[in-house]
């Protein structure tokens, strides 16, 4: 079977366990909400924050640098990796134990304390299991690594809500995973077969800290800005506006990460067998966010549209207050969608450095702009200034992806405008109908508001694609037979392509 059917295939059934999970996880969550409190939610959030920030010192890069590396020696490096994956481990979790006490005070909660022993668990045999799941990555072995994390996906949210109305509290958010954790950790390690040994390599230790040292810096960065924002928003406004604002952002999120991870998952492992033939990379890769922005993007129309009957539907009455910081934070989802693989064509040409850069002038402008906004406007000022500077440094992701692989940066708009402006021509006519309409639409059921929307979107969305940019669905359906013929005939009956 060829790479790119591999990679096909490998996305499509990471994408059905991302989506099983997904749909699990957002059941869960909104038998949580209603048992819960937002400041529970917040609580929790603000525990991991302080984890996020220290772990990125040690756990930043390995995956990377496995999938990226072109030598023969390739078991003896995960074995390096293995003992060095250990080291850091420890060390990131002895750090974070020795600030918990400080965080809890300066947050003022102190159940903080024993949430961080629960998180910091997590954290260890997820960190652990790094290893044998880039090693699955690496030789494309989609398939097994989805059978592993399968039964894991199911029986975590069902344990969260059994200790829920076991009556744990916030702590039916965390202990399901702390439990279950080490066992899919250990089943990855069985089934990868992959044997460390007892020779430590830290020759080699030299060698993955040269090449993680700036995704280090540029992790650090991008976890200062993804959750620095939160801790803003927490000493503003406190931890229930916090725990709000982070329904509003899984909501928005709700497609585009699952997508995100699993694209980059395929592209990381697929991309840098291409790097020696860059019009064939960038083929690829761009091929890949066609096709990618052509399904996404009217699923976030949808949900920028119903996102007040979705809120009341899914969480009650009590989480209204998300429902406009969700539709501007779906904004910011659809750009981080089409520039998330920014890092994996840098990683690829091993140009770590300029990444760093870019998350070096970001992340204090993007932490000012949050507390600006935070203090003039509260959740909806904190997300209008992440969509506002996010936009502006995402084109400069797009001009040094372009630079990597030796295209003229007007190409990458060229190439992608045809969907935003189907979906934005789709979404502005439906919101000034939706304006006249107000009242009519107020004596809709959540339910039945959402599935009209939804049907209005895709249809419109898809007839303009199909009458205004024809040739666009005939390069998607050449990127479909490339990946994943067996999708191919079907779209090409549904859209009336014919391939020459």
């Amino acid at each position: 079977m060829s790479i790119g059917k591999k990679a096909g295939k490998g996305f499509v059934r990471i994408l059905q366990r991302n989506m099983l999970e997904k749909v699990m996880g957002l059941t869960t969550i909104v038998v949580l909400a209603r048992e819960l409190t937002p400041y529970d939610f917040g609580l929790v959030s603000i525990t991991e924050v302080l984890l996020y920030l220290i772990s990125v010192f040690g756990t930043t890069g390995l995956s990377e640098y496995l999938l990226a590396y072109r030598k023969d020696d390739v078991r003896e490096t995960f074995r390096a990796a293995f003992w060095f994956n250990i080291v850091i481990t420890i060390v990131v979790l002895g750090v974070f134990l020795l600030a918990v006490p400080f965080w809890a005070t300066f947050q003022n909660e102190p159940r903080i304390k024993n949430i961080s022993f629960i998180v910091g668990g997590i954290f260890v045999f997820s960190q652990l299991a790094v290893i044998p799941k880039a090693w699955l990555s690496r030789n494309l072995m989609f398939d097994k690594q989805v059978r592993i994390q399968t039964p894991f996906v199911i029986l975590i949210p069902l344990c969260k809500l059994v200790a829920v109305f076991g009556g744990l509290g916030v702590y039916s958010l965390i202990v399901p995973t702390l439990l279950l954790t080490p066992i899919q950790t250990w089943i990855f390690y069985r089934a990868t077969k992959l044997n460390p040994g007892t020779h430590l390599y830290t020759e080699r230790w030299k060698e993955i800290y040269h090449f993680t040292k700036h995704l280090i810096g540029s992790g650090l960065l991008r976890r200062l800005a993804d959750h620095g924002d939160k801790f803003i928003l927490s000493k503003f406004l406190g931890l229930s506006m916090l725990g709000i604002y982070n329904i509003a952002m899984q909501m928005a999120e709700l497609f585009t990460t699952q997508l995100i991870m699993v694209s980059n998952n395929i592209l990381s492992s697929v991309l840098p067998k291409y790097i020696n033939d860059k019009d064939k990379f960038y083929d690829h890769y761009i091929s890949f966010l066609k096709t990618f922005s052509f399904i996404l993007l009217p699923f976030l129309g949808i949900m920028l549209l119903a996102a007040k009957p979705i809120i009341l539907l899914m969480y009650g009455p009590q989480w209204e207050a998300a429902v406009l910081p969700m539709q501007i934070l779906i904004v910011y989802s659809a750009l981080r969608t089409v520039t998330s693989s920014f890092s994996i064509v840098m990683n690829s040409f091993h140009m770590n450095k300029q990444s760093f850069k870019v998350n070096l002038l970001f992340t204090p402008v993007h932490l000012i702009g949050s507390a600006i906004g935070a203090y003039y406007g509260g959740i909806v000022g904190v997300a209008l200034s992440l969509v506002i500077v996010r936009a502006v440094f995402y084109n400069w992701r797009i001009k040094l992806t372009m630079d990597a692989v030796e295209k003229p940066n007007a190409q990458w708009y060229k190439d992608l405008y045809p969907y935003f402006l189907s979906i934005t021509i789709v979404v502005s006519a439906l919101l000034v109908a939706a304006r006249y309409m107000q009242d009519k639409m107020e004596n809709f059921f959540p339910l039945a508001l959402i599935a009209l929307t939804a049907i209005i979107v895709l249809l419109v969305y898809n007839i303009m694609v199909k009458l205004i940019f024809p040739r666009e669905l005939k390069d998607i359906s050449r990127f479909l037979g490339i990946t994943y013929p067996g999708m191919q005939r079907p779209f090409n009956k549904i859209y009336g392509v014919h391939q020459q």
